[in-house]
């Protein structure tokens, strides 16, 4: 009932303050949930992890860029760059992945397992790489979207050059970061406090070594990573489809 009820007063306050984007905000949240959903239950009828995990991340991606802010250059070029940076980040995941064997528990989590059964037919390491994705595509869509509207604005208000505007959004990109890295971290460190409670009398020797708080930590790693290469990514093809644009705009007012 507590849950109704606090889901109720996000709901109004959503479309008070945000109005029909903040309705919107709310049903892609509940679309992506299903999608989520959706993905898990098609994984344990048996399909392919890997196809449903890339489906699912670019279905969301695209729910989040294109139905919250419509179909224009700057969502295209924020899509266009999550695609790479995905791409980039897959073989990232799967590097650290297979060095790091985080597909496993860690022994503290084994009383909690152990009434279930294990004959799952699922590999960890894919799950782990699945988690990973979705973990990564809140923030590369957010700071993707964040640098490709700065980027349009900054070319609506001043007749720059290809190298003017990647400094410029260069520029602009570091003030993104530094409170996207922040957000990141802090969020790293809430959700780990009582993991390292429950560790306070190891050593930071034995702590670190745990595959829980590795996990952890390659997780945040590749969350950092995507958002630091989604800027430049975002710029450069956003660049190209800008100059391109007012190139095309140009030639039909010589011809007119």
């Amino acid at each position: 009932m507590i849950i109704l009820v606090y889901s109720g007063i996000l709901l109004v306050l959503s479309i008070i303050i945000g109005k029909s984007r903040g309705l919107r905000g709310i049903i892609s949240l509940l679309f992506n949930f299903l999608i989520i959903v959706l993905s898990l239950i098609l994984i344990n009828f048996g399909f392919n992890i890997y196809i449903i995990s890339y489906l699912a991340f670019f279905t969301i991606s695209s729910i989040i860029i294109f139905y919250l802010n419509g179909y224009n250059v700057k969502t295209k070029s924020a899509y266009i760059g999550v695609i790479v940076v995905t791409i980039i980040l897959n073989l990232i995941i799967y590097y650290l992945n297979y060095k790091l064997h985080i597909g496993s528990f860690s022994y503290e989590f084994t009383d909690e397992i152990s009434a279930y059964s294990f004959n799952i037919d699922l590999k960890l390491e894919q799950i782990v790489f699945m988690v990973l994705l979705y973990i990564c595509v809140g923030s590369i869509c957010d700071t993707s979207i964040a640098i490709s509207s700065a980027l349009y604005e900054i070319n609506n208000n001043a007749n720059l050059t290809k190298k003017e505007l990647f400094a410029s959004s260069m520029n602009v990109g570091k003030d993104i970061i530094g409170t996207t890295v922040n957000t990141l971290v802090f969020s790293f460190v809430a959700g780990f406090i009582g993991y390292i409670l429950w560790h306070n009398y190891d050593s930071l020797l034995e702590l670190i070594n745990y595959s829980g708080f590795v996990s952890e930590v390659v997780e945040l790693i590749c969350a950092i990573i995507g958002c630091l290469l989604i800027i430049p990514i975002t710029s450069l093809i956003e660049i190209k489809f800008l100059k391109n644009n007012n190139f095309k705009k140009n030639k039909n007012r010589l011809q007119s």
